[in-house]
């Protein structure tokens, strides 16, 4: 038997109000301890992160090179009998790559624990061409700041010190 409508509900609308911020424990609040979080296309490889993965690497690193985080969602779609929901949604930020922005488009389905509390595992699809195109601007802006960065220490290996000067 399902749990009841309003339980699912409430854990799919914490799951949204959690996915809106920067925050890794409010985005993994309502997961269960071996959820799993897997990005689709499975074209694209992805091995699937468990709840420690998302919480403590990778939603940390991410939301240090992204500001002005904001969540759109445009529909959820709810089956109650199965304890699945599909949310339909964007998301747009500003990051450090010069006028690139995130724009991504997902469509992330969830699964729902027994008791409808808690979701035990996500899998989104998101836009294969915008990541296409953050890998290469990412890319682009590790190598200008690996550039900058040999060309400040040669700068400061050439440069005489207040040492070796003698006058």
């Amino acid at each position: 038997m399902p749990a009841p409508v309003e339980v699912q509900a409430a854990t799919i609308n914490e799951f949204i109000e959690g996915w809106k911020t920067k925050n890794p424990d409010a985005w993994t609040s309502n997961w269960t301890d071996d959820c799993t979080n897997t990005i689709l296309p499975y074209s694209m490889n992805h091995p699937g992160w468990s709840k420690d993965d998302v919480r403590n690497v990778h939603l940390p690193r991410l939301f240090t090179t992204l500001s002005n985080w904001q969540l759109n969602v445009y529909d959820v779609i709810h089956d109650v009998a199965k304890g699945k929901a599909c949310i339909y949604a964007t998301s747009r930020a500003d990051t450090p790559f010069g006028d690139f922005k995130w724009t991504n488009e997902y469509a992330a389905f969830l699964t729902l624990s027994e008791d409808g509390k808690q979701v035990k595992k996500i899998e989104e699809m998101v836009d294969t061409a915008f990541f296409a195109e953050m890998a290469k601007q990412g890319a682009a802006h590790a190598a200008a700041q690996k550039e900058k960065a040999e060309a400040s220490a040669s700068a400061s290996k050439d440069a005489p010190s207040a040492q070796a000067v003698k006058v």
